[in-house]
This record gives C-alpha cells, structure tokens and sequence, in this order.
C-alpha cells in the first residue's frame, strides 16, 4: 500500500534518501535538479512535517503517471520562509508564494508545474492524508472530523489555490518550529507543529480574508516570457511601453503582475539584472569595462560604473581587483 512519502514525486523522482532516524528521514536532492535536502519528521501517526532547504536549477514539470494523483486525499500547508514559487497543477490552477505566506493545498492532485524565482527556497511544510490526520486528532484530541473536512472545503472552493500573509501566531509558531529543528528538541517541534494545525483550523477562515489575489494564468506566462526577454536582451534599451507592446499586455498589468510574481518592479529588476551580469562579467572574463558596460545596456563606462558603485558599494574597477 502506497504512502505519503511513496506517493511524492519530488521525493521518488528528484531526491535519495540520505539519512534516517526513529524519529525523521532526510532526502537529499538529485545533482541533475539542484542541490539541498528535505528533512520530514513524523509528528503522530498520519501527521508530518517537512523542512525544505533547497535550490532548484530549472522548472519542474511531473509528467509521470505514476505520480500524477496521490492515492488518498491529501493535505498541505506550506510556510515559505525564503525564496519564491510559482506553481500550476494540470487544470492551470495557480499558486504563487513567497517569503512569509503561507499556502494551502487539499486533494489528490499533485502539482504539474513548479518552478522557483530565487536562488534558494526554504519552507516549514506541514502534510498528510487527510483521514489520517482527521481520525489521530480526534482520538488523541478530541478535535472533530467534521473541523478538517470543513477546512478542506474552505480550502478547495476558490478559483485558483489560497496565499495568505502570515499573522503574528502563525510567525511565532512557525519561528519556534524552526528554533526546535536547529537545536533538535524534537519534542518541542512535535508540539509546536501540532499547536500551529490546530490554529489553522480554527483561524483559516477570518485569515482567508487576507488572501492573495492572482492573475490569470495566461497574464502570468507573459510575465514569465517578459521576465525571460529582459534577461536575454540586457544591452538593449528597455522600457515598460515597449514591453507593453511587445507583449500584448497592458502597462497597469503588466506593471502590477510582475511586482507580483517577483516581488519587485520592472526597473527595479532590470537593474539588478545588470549589476548581475556586470559582476559575472568582471569576474569571469577579460573583457574592457567599456565593453561590459555596453553588454550591460550602458552607453558608456561611466554611467555604468556610477551605477554599479550605487548598488555594490565599490567601482567596477575595485570589484575586478577583489578576485
């Protein structure tokens, strides 16, 4: 009989086991998907909690059948901690997280497409079928079935999956949580784990007040492309009209999607990309500072060297000496 763990394709198919104890098994990552380790621990029977540290290379997409549905009907609660997410399952369903929400899953779909923003993501996930949890909890705590089939359903009756901000609780358990698995008091987590499932299903449904609104998912991919399209014409001039045009998306969407999905503004991101790149270039290669300036959409060397100053705190110069 297939369980939670034997059921994940990110663990069957992206990870090994590396390490196992009474009380948890670690996973470490597949050099060809990246590199970083899932810890899940059993908190009471049906009932677990991974920690995820992790850095993705490139988009995930889960064509297997064999891992396409869970064999039961699951639940998962996924507290982002650092990085980003953006997510589909097979029907466009989005889900779009970052650091300090929280995200909410229930069902027997596993996700279809997943792919991460940041250089690392880190999450507190807490998961289970969700008849286990439900028939644990009300015999060791007296919590009705009935409180998790009604949270499900809260869960499952919005268009695309739920984010929502974290509250003061729910940083407070989830930081404890993190505190406890750094100095390995297991007990300490178990408890604490526990205590933040029970918030949950008490508080989910004022919190779902809070809850992120999306885009479509076709907004979202023109995002994804225009975001693919500044990193791959950075010595060209680029302006939010001309992306606007070129994509077939308006200003205001295009303005407010993106912020969005990257959590900073058009500008703000092509700029970064190319203090980036001036560095990697600095770095990695023999080329003229003017000649890097102009790879980086700068006219001159000194109008680069101005901004790379502002954003790294020392010249061009000063950062190709430093190695």
């Amino acid at each position: 009989m297939r369980n939670i763990m034997s059921d994940s394709f990110y663990l069957n198919k992206m990870a090994v086991l590396s390490n196992y104890t009474e009380d948890y098994f670690t996973y470490k990552l597949l050099p060809e998907y990246g590199e970083g380790t899932f810890t899940i621990f059993k908190i009471i029977p049906g009932f677990y909690l991974s920690f995820n540290n992790f850095v993705m290379k490139n988009k995930i997409i889960n064509c297997d059948k064999k891992y396409e549905l869970f064999s039961q009907t699951r639940m998962k609660i996924d507290y982002c901690l650092k990085g980003k997410v953006l997510a589909y399952n097979r029907k466009g369903k989005v889900c779009v997280s970052n650091k300090g929400k929280t995200s909410y899953y229930t069902g027997v779909e596993n996700l279809y497409t997943v792919e991460h923003f940041d250089k690392q993501y880190e999450s507190i996930t807490l998961y289970g079928y969700i008849n286990e949890i439900a028939n644990v909890f009300e015999e060791i705590f007296k919590v009705k079935k009935k409180s998790f089939f009604d949270f499900c359903k809260l869960v499952n009756e919005e268009k695309e999956f739920i984010v929502i901000k974290r509250d003061t609780t729910a940083i407070r358990l989830v930081n404890e949580i993190k505190e406890g698995l750094k100095n390995k008091e297991n007990e300490n987590t178990r408890l604490r784990a526990i205590e933040l499932l029970l918030y949950e299903l008490k508080n989910f449904k004022g919190n779902k007040r809070r809850k992120e609104v999306y885009y479509s998912r076709s907004t979202i991919d023109k995002i994804i492309d225009i975001e693919r399209y500044i990193i791959n014409n950075l010595d060209q001039k680029i302006t939010i009209n001309k992306l606007s045009s070129k994509f077939d998306i308006s200003v205001d969407i295009l303005k407010k999607c993106f912020k969005q999905v990257f959590s900073t503004s058009v500008y703000a991101y092509v700029k970064k990309s190319r203090m980036e790149k001036g560095k990697e270039l600095l770095k990695n290669s023999d080329k003229l500072i003017t000649e890097i300036a102009l790879i980086c959409g700068y006219n001159n060397h000194h109008s680069f060297s101005k901004a790379f100053k502002g954003h790294y705190k020392i010249t061009p110069r000063e950062m190709r000496k430093s190695g």
